[in-house]
């Protein structure tokens, strides 16, 4: 109650989440690079996977708490005066990190999008980024148990985490490694040959959904006819976890046994409701108008040229949460509407379902 309290004070008097959020700019002025929230990160080298993905080797600040195998963070760049923040998974093993203070994250350009294309082209070794602390309970089980990891594109970074992390801890492990990716170039290929060389318990079959099938019955009793008898983790495009979720509990995979993480936003449908709505945003003093297709509170602050600070945009890391003061919306997550008054909503994920006033 009393942590409710203080943030609600807080908020009521800056105008910002926290006083060190409210402080920043001003400490700035003396310290360009110090941040209210997160840690510096150097880049060490930018090494290319691919035609699309590249990695990116940093050095955390001596602060950062390290990492678990299948965790992610939030990287934090600034493009022409203006930060912006994507979360990714972190690629390599944690036990790398202890020995090294080194970490990867691998990162796929997205073409119609601005941060991946200036990460792959702008930024530089030498250069100072800022990172989150890492999160996600996309971990690993505790005992050694025999495990199947599905993947689907860039889907496949936390699996080098995890594999890596495997070969330190239990390279006898029984893993089975399903990739599907549509190009001949899939991410890791001379390092999944090498594991399996060295880690008699591990499979790996790629397979090139240009030249075949994608995931199907056929394939999984094909490629791994035990898969009920393992712990199954999924990662990839949305598309593809519910369908391969959907056959696995089709075919008797216990529930509790699939652990999924999605990379990239679900699908926006049709909504429930006449989504012709207003958006107040208060701070800002600006009025955003819903268009004929459903929008998300992001979007629409976005077009409304304000920026706020997000992450994942699929409402997984809640970067992007902030205060609605009134109003109905929809979470495309939960399928859920939210009460009318005052609350925290995520607005990567959540659209109009009447007028909304947001803290903006």
């Amino acid at each position: 109650m009393q942590q409710t309290t203080d943030n609600w004070l807080t908020r009521a008097l800056t105008h910002h989440a926290s006083f060190k959020a409210y402080l920043e700019p001003l400490v700035q002025w003396v310290k360009p690079s110090w941040q209210a929230h997160g840690y510096q990160a150097q880049v060490l080298e930018k090494r290319p996977e691919n035609s699309q993905d590249m990695t990116l080797v940093l050095k955390p600040s001596k602060r950062w708490a390290g990492f678990q195998a299948g965790q992610h963070l939030d990287l934090q760049v600034e493009i022409n005066g203006r930060r912006y923040q994507r979360t990714f998974s972190i690629s390599v093993a944690p036990n790398t990190y202890k020995q090294t203070g080194l970490i990867e994250l691998t990162i796929r350009r997205q073409d119609h999008g601005l941060v991946t294309p200036w990460i792959h082209n702008e930024l530089n070794t030498g250069d100072r980024v800022i990172i989150s602390a890492a999160r996600g309970d996309f971990l690993l089980p505790p005992s050694p148990r025999p495990v199947l990891l599905i993947a689907g594109g860039s889907g496949i970074t936390p699996f080098r985490s995890f594999v890596q992390q495997i070969k330190h801890q239990h390279p006898d492990q029984d893993i089975h490694l399903l990739y599907y990716n549509h190009t001949a170039e899939p991410l890791f290929a001379e390092e999944w040959q090498s594991l399996a060389a060295t880690m008699p318990g591990l499979k790996v079959t790629l397979v090139n959904t240009s030249q075949e099938s994608r995931f199907n019955q056929q394939q999984l009793e094909q490629h791994c006819p035990d898969f009920n008898d393992r712990m199954v983790f999924l990662c990839g495009p949305y598309g593809m976890i519910t369908s391969c979720r959907d056959l696995l509990l089709g075919l008797g995979t216990k529930e509790e046994d699939i652990n999924h993480e999605l990379f990239g936003p679900a699908p926006m449908q049709p909504l429930p409701f006449n989504q012709q709505a207003k958006v107040h945003f208060q701070q800002s003093n600006l009025t955003q108008a819903t268009s004929q297709q459903p929008q998300s509170l992001l979007e629409m602050a976005e077009q409304a040229q304000l920026n706020p600070i997000s992450g994942c945009r699929m409402g997984v890391c809640h970067t992007c949460q902030c205060r609605k003061t009134q109003g109905v919306v929809y979470n495309t997550l939960t399928q859920q509407y939210s009460d009318s008054g005052s609350e925290d909503v995520q607005l990567c994920i959540s659209v109009p379902a009447t007028d909304v006033t947001l803290e903006l």
